[in-house]
């Protein structure tokens, strides 16, 4: 059974508001920066503004494609490629519980997968089912089967 390909987001006005408050919270870090150290004021907005465009531009476009043999996280500030087998647990939180070689499991945060604090419990069910879908999408991976199964 072949999984079709999915993009899993937070709710639309939740991305809204986190890329639109980056340039606000961007201009208050320009201003910190002008009162704590002795810099050019224009080159300072101008660097804080195009960062804070930036990670704004992130926040909306923040992701979890999910393909056949792999998904691709994409969070405000970091992106990262997780195998199928690799995944094991999705739990309430919403971070991914993975494996890839190690002993100790390794958590990757999903924005799409848990509210932020400030939308105070709001699209809950968006998020669970995103979790949910993941959940699905984790368990329906095929499972590799050990060497002297598969020689035989």
């Amino acid at each position: 059974m072949r999984y079709a390909n999915r993009t899993l987001r937070a709710p639309a006005v939740h991305r809204a508001v986190a890329a639109l408050a980056s340039p606000v919270i961007g201009y208050f870090v320009a201003r910190l920066l002008l009162e704590l150290l002795t810099l050019p004021e224009r080159p300072v907005y101008a660097v804080c503004l195009v960062v804070a465009v930036l990670l704004g531009y992130r926040a909306w476009a923040a992701r979890i494609e999910l393909e056949d043999e792999s998904m691709r996280i994409h969070n405000t500030l970091v992106s990262s490629t997780i195998g199928r087998s690799d995944v094991r647990r999705v739990p309430e939180s919403g971070r991914i519980e993975w494996h890839h070689g190690r002993t100790r499991p390794t958590r990757s945060p999903a924005e799409s997968l848990r509210a932020p604090w400030w939308t105070l419990g709001t699209a809950s069910r968006t998020y669970a089912r995103n979790r949910e879908e993941l959940r699905s999408w984790v368990r329906t991976a095929p499972r590799a089967q050990p060497d002297d199964q598969a020689a035989a």
